[in-house]
């Protein structure tokens, strides 16, 4: 079986015990994940199951929906409500005028520290693993991509919170925009609760439990209705699984998706779906081919 297992994570579970707990259930079939939750996190998590998995860079690619709410008047180390609080100013003082002003101001591309509870990778570590250790790791900010964020519920002077849903691209830490926030306003904050809603066109509502008894997989040809895609005709389907170019100009049909891969195309045919690069003149290279 090649296919997708949408999660609904619960607090408090890991996503590692969520793919150990599915790959028990599908007899031990290869099962991996398409970017984890922080066990502090919930919602929907996407697990690959047998070949599926080599598609995994794809699935991360997808854009994703969280609702979060911001805990405003103090800062902690691993800026969810989980860590040590490393300065607490209190909201009292906060301006909630400059906070929503400043809300625009993270649209679109926006350079990005990780916070240094994460499992970006320095130097082939994982930045928790360091700062667990007692090192204090160098996060570099790098690019993310914020497409929406919509206020929730309006911020509240009385708690000092601020309920959002945030769009956003591959990459993005929520924790990093609280914190960021929280320096913004001058009061510090850091995440009182998070959940992922969407990833892609998957959303919570297609999610399963991890208690349940029997899983519902996703079919791969669900996954490609996300990506901008040709659908090609036999012949093509042979040369392609075969490692050949084919003619974008042959498709027997183009549908545009919602996420677009630098240089890259989602190729699937009825009994496969693949992902190729341009290769000039109107041609698709293969890259990576799953059977269906």
């Amino acid at each position: 079986m090649n296919a997708l297992v949408l999660i609904n994570k619960p607090v408090g579970l890991r996503s590692t015990n969520c793919v150990a707990i599915v790959r028990k259930a599908l007899g031990g079939l290869k099962v991996g994940h398409a970017g984890t939750l922080d066990s502090t996190a919930s919602g929907l998590l996407i697990l690959l199951a047998g070949q599926a998995t080599r598609l995994c860079e794809y699935v991360m690619s997808l854009p994703k929906v969280y609702r979060v709410v911001i805990q405003f008047g103090a800062e902690t180390d691993t800026a969810d409500y989980s860590g040590e609080i490393v300065s607490a100013e209190g909201w009292e003082s906060l301006d909630a005028g400059l906070l929503m002003d400043s809300l625009y101001g993270f649209a679109g591309w926006r350079l990005q520290s990780p916070p240094p509870v994460s499992a970006v990778k320095i130097d082939g570590v994982p930045a928790y693993k360091l700062a667990r250790s007692g090192q204090d790791p160098e996060m570099k900010a790098r690019p993310v991509f914020f497409r929406r964020i919509d206020v929730i519920t309006p911020y509240d002077a009385q708690t000092g919170t601020l309920e959002l849903e945030v769009h956003c691209g591959r990459g993005t830490y929520i924790r990093s925009l609280a914190r960021d926030l929280g320096k913004i306003t001058g009061c510090g904050a850091h995440v009182k609760s998070l959940c992922r809603t969407a990833v892609g066109r998957f959303t919570l509502d297609d999610a399963e439990s991890p208690d349940a008894e029997d899983f519902s997989p996703v079919s791969l040809s669900e996954l490609a209705k996300n990506y901008t895609r040709i659908h090609v005709g036999s012949r093509d389907a042979k040369s392609f699984t075969n490692g050949m170019s084919i003619l974008l100009r042959q498709a027997l049909s183009v549908h545009r998706g919602i996420a677009l891969i630098n240089n890259a195309l989602c190729v699937y045919g009825e009994e496969f779906i693949g992902f190729g690069k341009y290769a000039g003149y109107d041609y698709v290279q293969p890259v990576v081919i799953v059977p269906k």
